[in-house]
């Protein structure tokens, strides 16, 4: 195969995206603004060039490309405009236009277009002072969630369930907002289910369903932090998959995405989905590039490589072939532990096991309070004979962890 992809990110989350196109032939040049990025050995060409500033991408383009390139794409992170304006200086057939990926970035406008067009959601409100959060609690009621309307990872977000520190919460949310936007809105209590979707010729298929694990979140409060996830869906009956695809055809359609990947929060309250967020872009955590392959038989990957490489897709690639059983479990610093990384002793790993890595690494400083999801310390994938099996192979792994501090 004759095709060249320019890849946007070298981290750990990349490097199963980078080997799946040289698996299928394709030469890769790959970009991040890490020099010692752990995907650069598996790179036919490597570029420190940093993937969050446009103006370094566009300036490599110019001065330093040499090979034609056929697409554009980036594996689990979140930058879905800076993709769509990279592939018009290409000139290559990116799939989501950059006015639709700008608006995905937005959790506010992304929410004011999905109440446009009638898309079930959380009720919500751009607020610039604690005065506006407390108009809106006594209009909708607690609980809330208080969120930057620019951020991933659980950045900058508190859940509030009592008067108290509304103003440490805004202000919390503030920082982590680059355009100085907060946004406040209600907390609807149900199963929350992440999921992938891919758009193909303008029509939905539904591929991927975890049920997101929040079972420990009371540890981390005031931040809501997940532990992990389990497939298949426990929760996602067909008459959700019947909404869900309702609502990801109004999008699709009203953002002009013929071909291209949903990812999607949703939460199922009161025997409805709702939207909290979705996302034109592949998602990161290992979901769509471990966790759905597992647990599907789909080459979840290959298809979106393909899909932004303007590529044929047979629809024998979308059938589900399989319906394993997957479990990710997270890491996290134990109370009262913290400090400088001494040394980490990991267990040895048995055949149900799919995947495990720690983000933190000997000599790294740690602190006592996982505020977001950069801050887990390590995961751990693993198979079982059922859901249960998975989730305690996955977490007996991590409990065998052992994390030394000075």
């Amino acid at each position: 195969m004759d095709k060249t992809l320019l890849i946007l990110g070298a981290g750990i989350d990349q490097i199963p995206g980078i080997l799946k196109s040289k698996e299928m032939g394709i030469y890769t040049i790959v970009l991040d603004g890490n020099p010692n990025a752990e995907g650069k050995k598996y790179s036919d060409e490597f570029y420190m060039v940093s993937i969050k500033h446009f103006e370094q991408i566009e300036d490599f383009i110019k001065n330093k490309l040499s090979k034609k390139v056929d697409g554009v794409i980036a594996f689990g992170v979140d930058i879905a405009s800076i993709i769509a304006k990279t592939a018009d200086i290409l000139g290559v057939n990116y799939i989501i236009p950059y006015n639709s990926a700008k608006l995905s970035e937005d959790k506010f406008l992304a929410k004011e277009f999905m109440k446009k067009y009638n898309i079930a959601i959380p009720d919500y409100k751009m607020v610039k002072n604690v005065v506006e959060i407390k108009e809106f609690i006594a209009n909708y009621g607690l609980p809330v969630v208080i969120k930057p309307v620019d951020n991933s990872a659980a950045r900058g977000i508190s859940y509030v369930d009592k008067m108290n520190n509304l103003e440490q919460y805004y202000n919390y949310a503030l920082e982590f907002s680059k355009q100085k936007k907060v946004q406040v809105e209600n907390y609807l209590n149900g199963p929350q289910i992440s999921t992938e979707s891919f758009v193909i010729d303008g029509e939905i298929y539904n591929i991927g369903f975890a049920d997101r694990n929040y079972i420990d979140m009371d540890k981390f409060l005031p931040n809501i932090i997940e532990n992990g996830g389990d497939l298949p869906s426990i929760f996602m009956k067909e008459k959700y998959k019947i909404e869900l695809t309702n609502y990801l055809k109004v999008i699709s359609k009203r953002l002009n995405i013929k071909n291209g990947i949903i990812k999607g929060d949703i939460v199922i309250h009161n025997n409805k989905v709702y939207i909290i967020e979705f996302a034109l872009r592949l998602s990161g955590g290992n979901f769509s590039t471990v966790e759905i392959p597992k647990n599907t038989g789909i080459d979840f990957i290959k298809i979106a490589i393909k899909l932004h490489m303007n590529m044929k897709i047979n629809r024998e690639e979308l059938i589900q072939t399989k319906n394993n059983y997957v479990s990710l479990r997270y890491k996290f610093v134990e109370d009262g532990k913290r400090g400088i990384v001494k040394k980490i002793n990991f267990p040895q790993k048995d055949n149900n096991m799919i995947l495990s890595n720690f983000h933190v690494k000997v000599g790294d400083k740690v602190s006592s309070k996982t505020t977001d999801h950069a801050k887990r310390l390590g995961f751990a994938i693993a198979k079982g004979n059922n859901r249960e099996d998975a989730i305690f192979n996955a977490q007996n792994y991590l409990d065998n962890v052992e994390i030394v501090f000075e």
